[in-house]
């Protein structure tokens, strides 16, 4: 009988490796917690720890806190919480606390809308979804969109349309279908199938009203008339038999109106010669005037040659000037730094200095030009000219806002943004004027990529007249074949606190590569990727983020691992 043989068990390294969980980030908002135990909380903002990581000292917080903490390798920052025991920070030294992320996210957490009545208790990373079918979260009325202000909790919506004054009902004479709130109104005024009787007391049976106008515009013998005297000034109306009547009866007082009217359409006739007697005056003497204009214009051709000669010269000066501003927006697509922009600067004064002379010297050239079209030919050279000054206002206007947008660029990464009339800029958004605003660009590097943020203040979406919705946009950009795409920089948005300056709002997001949004941009800028749902109004319109009607956005980019050019 052969011996059995155990084979070796297999080495750690011939085990398949799982794949690693998925990290799950700390759910959105800022809930009201049952019971919140101080382990949770950041030792830097003071604020639940969200992303939480831990120091070598054995304290928590948040991992966007620390980065701050960070910024610029830093080598003398000590922990915030300044026991006994803490350590001078360094960032190999802290770690991500997977097991403080996951109990964070089972805190027992109160419904967002526990003022309007919900009892319900759940855990963070359940509420956004229990918020989207918690039956006393606010909800419009389905007849909203023509004109009922109402918003009740959910569970009171199908009550409040049963009786809403907004809902529709079927006019039981035309079949139309009318706000409930109207239809008193439709059945008095424009229903056409319902009997009303004649305004005349005619004595007719009460008909349909489409009848009924036909009834007392044609055959209503009460109907009524106006004297057939009332253009002369009698003003009596009636019957047909009172009108006959007052016609019988009135003969004096329409003699009389007559004469009057007679009398009138004499005294006309006489203001109507004076007058034409003063226009036969005014003609003789724009006749003279004409005269004296030909002559004049007889005087003027004897200098258009002359007035050619310095048309010419001055659109000599013209071109001369265009290919100026042409070398000075080359420059400028060069500039920089700042010694080159105040150069730049100093040649677009000077241009815009050149423009005004010329500008000066065609009017003196206008002033001496023809009159009165006589010479089309030196008109259309003026015009010509004209044309060529209104081209060169447009290039200074453009290099005026080339150097606005080079002066407020930013080439660090991060986009601080101020947005001023927030109250007005909020309803434009409601009423659909301006629904979005884009922030000006900036960029990684000096050749990186270039971005911009965009804020939707009535909300987008999900978050559409309840919450300010912000996104982060990249843009078409120079460099774009020099750098690594698909774009994978962690983005970090940010609402500003205006009061302590210690409490602001934060959220950030990797980018998910397989995103369109992250690609190479082919057209101006890609689909904006973001927040719906960053901040709500009611949040947000505090004294804390919302100060003189101003607030203040920021967006960093984590430059880390970026290879810059």
């Amino acid at each position: 009988m052969a011996e059995a043989t155990l084979s070796p068990p297999p080495s750690l390294s011939s085990v398949p490796k799982s794949p690693p969980p998925p990290i799950q980030q700390t759910p959105k908002g800022n809930p009201v917690f049952v019971n919140f135990d101080d382990k949770y909380r950041c030792v830097v903002c003071r604020n639940v720890a969200r992303e939480a990581v831990q120091t070598r000292c054995g304290h928590r917080g948040c991992e966007e806190c620390f980065s701050n903490l960070l910024k610029g390798d830093p080598t003398d920052v000590k922990c915030p919480a300044e026991e006994e025991s803490c350590c001078v920070l360094q960032a190999k030294e802290i770690f991500r606390d997977f097991g403080a992320r996951r109990e964070i996210r089972l805190l027992r957490v109160f419904c967002t809308y526990k003022t309007e009545g919900c009892k319900d208790v759940v855990r963070w990373k359940d509420l956004q979804e229990h918020e989207s079918v918690c039956s006393y979260r606010p909800s419009k009325c389905r007849f909203s969109q023509v004109g009922c202000p109402e918003i009740t909790i959910q569970k009171e919506v199908s009550d409040h349309e049963k009786n809403c004054p907004y809902r529709l009902e079927m006019c039981r004479y035309c079949f139309e279908e009318i706000q409930h709130q109207l239809i008193k109104d439709h059945l008095d005024n424009t229903c056409p199938n319902y009997e009303i009787p004649c305004p005349h007391q005619c004595g007719v049976n009460p008909a349909q009203r489409r009848q009924m106008v036909e009834h007392f515009n044609k055959e209503c013998p009460n109907r009524p008339i106006k004297c057939k005297y009332h253009s002369i000034g009698c003003e009596f109306t009636g019957s047909k038999a009172e009108v006959d009547q007052h016609t019988k009866s009135a003969c004096d007082r329409h003699v009389e109106l007559s004469v009057v009217r007679a009398t009138e359409a004499s005294l006309d006739g006489l203001h109507a010669r004076e007058k034409s007697r003063e226009l036969e005056g005014k003609f003789a003497e724009l006749q003279q005037l004409m005269k004296r204009n030909v002559q004049l214009m007889e005087e003027t051709k004897d200098g258009v040659e002359a007035l050619k000669n310095t048309i010419k010269d001055v659109r000599l000066k013209v071109v001369a000037q265009t290919e100026r501003l042409i070398t000075v927006e080359r420059k400028v697509s060069g500039v920089a730094d700042k010694e080159t922009q105040d150069r730049m600067s100093r040649d677009l004064m000077l241009v815009k200095e050149q423009q005004t002379s010329v500008e000066n010297r065609v009017t003196q050239l206008e002033r001496i030009g023809p009159m009165g079209g006589q010479n089309d030919q030196s008109a259309e050279i003026v015009t010509h000219h004209d044309r060529q000054l209104g081209i060169m206002d447009l290039r200074l206007a453009e290099l005026d806002l080339r150097f606005q947008v080079m002066e407020t660029a930013s080439y660090n990464g991060v986009l601080m943004w101020k947005i001023r009339d927030y109250s007005r800029r909020k309803l434009d958004a409601k009423l659909g004027k301006t629904i979005s605003l884009y922030s000006q660009p900036f960029y990684t590097g000096r050749f990186g990529y270039k971005m911009c943020a965009r804020v939707y203040l009535n909300g987008d979406g999900v978050g559409k007249g309840s919450h300010l919705s912000l996104f982060f946009v990249i843009q078409r950009g120079e460099y774009d074949a020099l750098l690594p795409w698909p774009f994978r920089q962690k983005v970090t948005l940010m609402l500003l606190d205006q009061d302590s300056g210690s409490r602001h709002l934060v959220d950030s997001f990797r980018p998910d590569i397989t995103s369109s949004s992250f690609k190479r941009p082919t057209t101006d800028m890609n689909v904006a990727s973001g927040c719906p749902l960053f901040v709500s109004h009611g949040v947000l319109e505090t004294p804390t983020f919302l100060q003189d009607d101003t607030i203040f956005l920021k967006v960093v980019v984590d430059l880390e691992g970026l290879r810059q050019h």
